[in-house]
């Protein structure tokens, strides 16, 4: 299989997410909250095989140079941030974004603002940017 360029450097970032959530998970027991270290862990590998999965199909979409550029920057940049903001949660126990993994913990007003913006505008972002990839890999090339 041949990647386009695109394809291929959206690969490396999947690639790389997965490799991080597999260091992540040989430590989950270090962190303040191992629970949301661990959805942090499954976050990095599970996102990453998907990163992977979509640089494969990359040259089937069908899209607009724009959205294709808001496409590949919002999955690379959303599901890299939502890792960020999930372990930056594991580290801190930030817990008003993720209520279940976060349960028990807190922390300061001004890390909970933080982690709840990462990982409500990675998600945000994600939604985007998965809608689109669908919508230009059903309409094809």
């Amino acid at each position: 299989m041949t990647l386009s360029t695109a394809g291929r450097k959206l690969a490396v970032v999947g690639g790389a997410l997965f490799l991080a959530g597999l260091f992540q998970g040989l430590v989950v027991d270090q962190f303040p909250n191992p629970r949301m270290a661990l959805s942090a862990h499954l976050d990095a590998v599970q996102s990453g095989m998907a990163v992977m999965i979509a640089a494969a199909f990359w040259s089937s979409l069908r899209l607009a140079p724009a959205a294709e550029r808001l496409t590949w920057w919002t999955l690379a940049t959303g599901m890299v941030g939502l890792w960020v903001g999930i372990t930056l949660a594991a580290i801190t126990g930030a817990s008003e974004a993720l209520p279940i993994a976060g349960s028990g913990f807190a922390a300061r007003p001004p890390v909970e603002v933080t982690v709840t913006i990462i990982v409500i505008g990675s998600s945000l972002g994600l939604l985007i940017g998965w809608a689109v990839f669908l919508w230009g890999l059903a309409r094809g090339r």
